[in-house]
């Protein structure tokens, strides 16, 4: 019998450890400190493998439809920022495709935050404080770094 709670234990600190990392992101955005951004940026990527783990264990365990689905936008949101930010270098945030990058970022992270409380409201409310901690660092950074 597969002890499922190592899993729920992986997505919670995936989806914490990636909202912590995308506040790092964001601050050195705001310092210009690109190196950094970039680094910090494919950390953050990285957190896609243990969500993408979770949903192929989850999936092959036959659990319930939410620990399969939940975790798969913000998984199938690093590989596209894998692709776009860290392969192909293309600079699609002055397109029109910013706004299915954005909306598909935001439910990853809504989502998790709803696995996570279905694990246990602790760590629901550890990954709601993080979501709303890195929500502040973009509001921030998209006050200070000019746009278009």
């Amino acid at each position: 019998m597969v002890d499922y709670s190592l899993f729920d234990l992986a997505v919670f600190l995936a989806a914490n450890t990636y909202n912590l990392l995308m506040i790092v992101v964001f601050l050195a955005r705001v310092r210009g400190k690109k190196r950094i951004e970039a680094t910090v940026g494919l950390e953050a990527v990285s957190m896609g493998l243990p969500l993408a783990f979770a949903v192929v264990v989850n999936a092959l365990g036959q659990r319930g439809f939410w620990y399969i689905f939940l975790p798969l936008p913000l998984a199938l949101h690093c590989v596209i920022e894998l692709f776009v930010d860290y392969i192909w270098k293309v600079n699609f945030r002055q397109t029109r495709w910013l706004w299915p990058y954005l909306i598909l970022f935001y439910i990853g992270q809504w989502f998790l935050v709803g696995y996570t409380f279905q694990v246990s409201n602790t760590y629901g409310f550890i990954t709601l404080v993080t979501y709303f901690l890195c929500l502040a660092a973009t509001a921030y950074s998209y006050s200070k770094v000019k746009h278009g």
